[in-house]
């Protein structure tokens, strides 16, 4: 297995890059398969329609969260302390019949008082349908997570790849044929959703079959349950602030304004292609590294190259969301334009944050997420509370980056307080800072002179954060290694030729 120790700064930063681009190009083919039904259903549904469908798909994710309740954290924690296959067994066979007990306990609670619960939730007249579909997918969402994250500690490729995304395939062509053929309404497109789920869940059991075996006793899940907990927690958390937006937006604005904010989140999402992949490639690259000498310098190269990529990306995304929009859903959803940017930082800033951050899981301190994460949460309920009754629909966006700003900076400011480090905070925020200003002025400017000074003022912007990010982020020993990095990399590939 590579690793990055000992490689100089340049050779650890494309090392990063082309694990980064190894991940992203995994996810990016996932995600463009089911990219493919966001504008076969806008099109397809009313704007308040596909609201509706959003909320719940995404409520169907949160209470898989929720019974799966920091269990795959524990069982990744524990699997290879085990060396004997016997005592392996045990230990996913005991998690899984955890997670199957509550189920077991809670489900036929919810289904029974299903009236009561969705009252609390959504105002839509079938919404208790909805929900009791959505009830019924939970289990197999969880039998799919099970098998996927243990195919994964197998090393299992070809049944991983089958599971994720033969799922997304299979799952996306079958509301293609039920959308154009059969066009079906909501509650089809969730029966899709939940018939796809139940063949995978039925087929990831299958392929982990060898590993399952009847619980002889519950020592294995006593010790993995401390662990699992404060992951519980956290999981839930961060699954339960999409339903609770979405849940707000319909609740202050109505159901038109929840299907422009579904719209806005899927434009803004695609900033998350890069996000994931680069924290996927983050977290093995930053452990391997820790105990180097020099980790600090590299730790900081990184975090100021991938800011500025991360700002300018927010940006981009902001100057195409309009045709995108337009040409994936229809005018229709032109309102949602808005929402865009706002959500689009939030996500660069919580990505930032899991650079900042690494403090906590270097100190193995990951309880002390169990102060940020309701504290961000809080944050979000009270900035979507206050900014949406004064700006609408773009202040309930403007809560979630007040959020996730502050959950970024507590978790940043208790990651320093347990493991220290040489951090270079001030161009980074500097670039940030800047990017906010150019976001938020060029939504009020498109408001107050029309779409062309915005779209003006956004490339100006672009320009100025490249700039900018240049001049305070590198030093002239910087620019120069970077300089002599790309001439290195032109003429090898010009030698190639």
């Amino acid at each position: 297995m590579q690793l990055p120790i000992g490689l100089s700064q340049l050779g650890r930063l494309i090392f990063l890059l082309k694990d980064t681009a190894l991940y992203g190009g995994a996810a990016a083919l996932s995600k463009a398969f089911a990219l493919i039904t966001f504008p076969l259903l806008a099109r397809h549904f009313t704007v308040a329609e596909y609201g509706k469908l959003d909320y719940f798909l995404f409520l169907a994710s949160l209470l898989g969260v929720f019974f799966v309740f920091g269990q795959d954290s524990a069982v990744a924690r524990y699997f290879y302390e085990h060396e004997e296959i016997d005592d392996r067994r045990q230990l996913l066979s005991q998690s899984l019949a955890f997670q199957l007990a509550g189920l077991v306990l809670l489900l036929p609670l919810l289904w029974l008082n299903a009236g009561w619960v969705t009252s609390l939730l959504i105002d839509v007249p079938d919404r208790v349908l909805l929900f009791r579909i959505v009830l019924l997918q939970v289990p197999f969402l969880l039998l799919i997570n099970f098998s996927q994250n243990l195919l994964k500690w197998t090393f299992s490729r070809v049944q991983f790849l089958t599971m994720s995304l033969g799922f997304t395939v299979v799952q996306a062509s079958l509301l293609v044929l039920t959308v154009v053929v059969l066009e079906v309404r909501v509650p089809g497109v969730l029966m899709v959703s939940l018939a796809t789920s139940s063949a995978f869940g039925v087929q990831g059991i299958f392929f982990v079959r060898k590993w399952l075996t009847l619980p002889k006793d519950f020592r294995r899940l006593r010790e993995m349950l401390p662990f699992a907990m404060p992951f519980g927690i956290i999981c839930v958390l961060s699954a339960f602030s999409p339903t609770l937006e979405r849940t707000l937006t319909i609740q202050f604005l109505g159901g038109d304004n929840l299907g422009l904010y579904a719209a806005g989140t899927k434009i803004a999402v695609l900033l998350g292609l890069v996000i994931n992949s680069f924290q996927t490639a983050w977290g093995p690259f930053s452990l391997a590294l820790f105990r180097q000498p020099d980790v600090a310098y590299t730790y900081n190269w990184v975090l100021k190259i991938f800011s500025l990529v991360m700002c300018v990306s927010v940006l981009v995304i902001t100057v195409i969301a309009q045709p995108l929009i337009r040409m994936m859903a229809s005018e229709r959803y032109v309102g949602a334009v808005v929402v865009v940017f706002p959500l689009a930082l939030g996500l660069a800033i919580q990505a930032l944050s899991c650079i900042t951050e690494i403090g906590i899981a270097l100190s193995k301190r990951s309880y002390l997420n169990l102060y940020v994460y309701p504290l961000s949460l809080v944050a979000t309920l009270g900035g979507i509370v206050i900014f949406a009754s004064v700006w609408g629909l773009v202040g309930v966006a403007m809560g979630v980056l007040l959020g996730q700003s502050i959950r970024a900076l507590a978790a940043s400011w208790l990651a320093q307080r347990v493991f220290p480090l040489p951090w270079q905070y001030a161009p980074v925020l500097c670039v940030v800072t800047l990017t906010c200003c150019i976001g938020f002025g060029t939504i009020w400017l498109g408001a107050v002179c029309g779409e062309m000074a915005r779209l003006v003022a956004l490339w100006i912007g672009i320009v100025a954060v490249l700039l900018v990010g240049w001049k305070a982020m590198c030093t002239k020993t910087d620019k120069h290694r970077l300089l002599e990095l790309v001439r290195g990399r032109l003429a090898r590939t010009g030698g190639g030729q």
